[in-house]
């Protein structure tokens, strides 16, 4: 990762770092929706935070990422779909930033259930590889209440 005082980076650089963070996040959501907790989890930074959608505590080391996903990953027939979402970088610092919707979907009791929510992700480039550095996910508001 550059230097805070490096100079911007290019165009060229600017749509690699918002395709690359893309590819991560496209990643993230086909692993959900396999199941893959190992993959899941190696997209994420050692030190990445996640403030994740069903479950109120922020899990800033691996192990408790982990135990959120031993549990979220539970869910029968559990798949992300990803919607609309927007991408900037920080052209001084490298990192991405994705904001946009997500559905989840599970099955409970034989019904399926829907999750709709919103995320922001974080993205950095760490030895080579983009890593999420922060994810924070919520259930969108009911639509009667939003202004």
């Amino acid at each position: 990762m550059p230097h805070p005082t490096s100079p911007a980076l290019t165009e060229r650089d600017t749509e690699f770092c918002l395709n690359a963070a893309s590819r991560t996040l496209e990643r993230w959501a086909i692993a959900v929706s396999r199941g893959e907790k190992e993959t899941l989890l190696s997209l994420y930074a050692e030190d990445a935070i996640l403030v994740p959608t069903v479950a109120n505590d922020v899990r800033d080391n691996r192990h408790d990422r982990q135990t959120y996903f031993d549990n979220f990953l539970a869910n029968e027939a559990l798949t992300c779909e990803l919607g609309e979402y927007s991408r900037r970088v920080s052209r001084k610092l490298g990192t991405v930033v994705v904001g946009g919707h997500y559905v989840f979907s599970h099955l409970k009791d034989g019904e399926t259930v829907t999750i709709p929510a919103r995320f922001l992700f974080t993205f950095e480039e760490i030895q080579g590889e983009w890593k999420i550095t922060g994810h924070h996910s919520s259930q969108l508001a009911a639509a009667e209440i939003v202004q």
